[in-house]
């Protein structure tokens, strides 16, 4: 191995190692930790790495692009709150904000996406692949709270709004790295990280949703990005350029707007994991259920529900219906159950109505759910 790679690859492992070392640092003061430990390595990057040019053609629309696309986002999440409502933001705009929040984020991201232009300009799998590791571990700094998990609802949530956005996120960043170089990235991740940071209230988005609109958004970013600019051209003249920039900006708009009224409309229906054994033979333990969201219509005897009772979300059959003093009372029983649930539910009590199931694809859940409760 040549000193070049041994300098590459001791750089990219590094870059990881201090990384994953912030995940176990408190979040408020684990971005400033980052940040700090960010920017010596960052220049070591630079001065150490031997440097290589990428060329690539349309950098400049890329970048202008993907500026657009990042204000149209903030612009149509902060609308989104005329529907789902508004509250304080838990940010608010201050010189403490500025140093606990925007400042080290903000060095974060331009270091991160120095780091990942110099390392990806190398051509070299490990260090691609390592550099990818850092940033997603990056994001999830930025993000999110490690320290701050109780409990695997929580693990979970992390999971879903976070872990599994920075996935595609950064599939979009090393796409948009590779071909355009660093600056499209850090004018993108800076829109759309830091307008939360700016705005005195933040619209009460649903987390489901929110987690689809982050996890589906880079995506589409990225296949718009490919079918404006990814087709060879020896020339680009000054018409088409137009034309793609004014393409760019309509096509960008109707993605954001198709991802959140397509998902919108989804939330009449959701999901369950089914974690006990009390209606193995139609719906058994590790099988996904898919419920419609309950709107106060009929429910007959012989429907199976999902109902809740204190904290937890149970899926029974419905085998009995009186009608008290006004009020509808259902009693349910498991279908492996010998006896019927002690008492019964009201209507208030219903969140909806089982469609169909998935079977097995919940044991990866169930699983980790028992390792975290066994390591507690």
């Amino acid at each position: 191995m040549n000193r070049d790679k041994k300098i590459l690859y001791a750089v990219s492992i590094t870059v990881l190692a201090v990384l994953l070392l912030s995940l176990f640092v408190d979040v408020g003061s684990g971005r400033i930790f980052t940040a700090i430990l960010l920017l010596p390595l960052t220049l070591l990057t630079c001065f150490l790495v031997r440097k290589r040019v990428s060329h690539a053609v349309s950098k400049k629309e890329v970048t202008l692009l993907m500026g657009v696309i990042a204000a149209l986002y903030a612009i149509l999440i902060q609308i989104s709150g005329i529907w789902f409502g508004y509250y304080n933001s838990v940010y608010p705009l201050s010189l403490s904000s500025l140093a606990k929040y925007i400042l080290p984020i903000s060095i974060i991201i331009i270091t991160i996406e120095i780091i990942r232009s110099v390392l990806l300009a190398q051509k070299n799998k490990l260090a691609e692949i390592t550099s990818y590791l850092a940033s997603v571990v990056a994001e999830l700094l930025i993000c999110s709270n490690l320290q701050g998990l109780k409990s695997f609802n929580q693990f979970m949530d992390l999971v879903g709004l976070f872990f599994f956005p920075a996935i595609t996120a950064n599939l979009l960043y090393h796409f948009i790295s590779k071909r355009y170089g660093k600056i499209p990235n850090i004018v993108y991740r800076s829109i759309t990280t830091l307008y939360v940071y700016l705005l005195p209230t933040t619209p009460a988005i649903p987390d489901a949703l929110m987690a689809a609109i982050r996890l589906l958004t880079p995506l589409a970013v990225w296949g718009l990005v490919a079918a404006l600019f990814e087709r060879k051209r020896k020339r680009v003249h000054t018409k088409a350029k137009k034309a793609a920039n004014g393409i760019s900006i309509v096509a960008a708009v109707l993605v954001m707007i198709s991802i959140v009224m397509l998902i919108s409309c989804q939330f009449r229906f959701g999901t369950l994991v089914i974690a006990t054994e009390s209606m193995t033979g139609e719906i058994n333990k590790g099988d996904v259920i898919i419920y419609e969201r309950y709107d106060g219509s009929a429910i007959q005897e012989g429907q199976v529900i999902v109902f809740s009772k204190g904290d937890a979300k149970i899926v029974h059959r419905v085998v009995q219906i009186t009608q008290i003093g006004g009020t509808t009372r259902y009693y349910t029983k498991g279908d492996a159950n010998e006896t019927m649930d002690m008492g019964y539910i009201e209507a208030g009590q219903i969140v909806g109505t089982v469609c169909f199931k998935v079977a097995y694809v919940g044991h990866p859940t169930l699983w980790l759910r028992e390792a975290i409760e066994q390591n507690k």
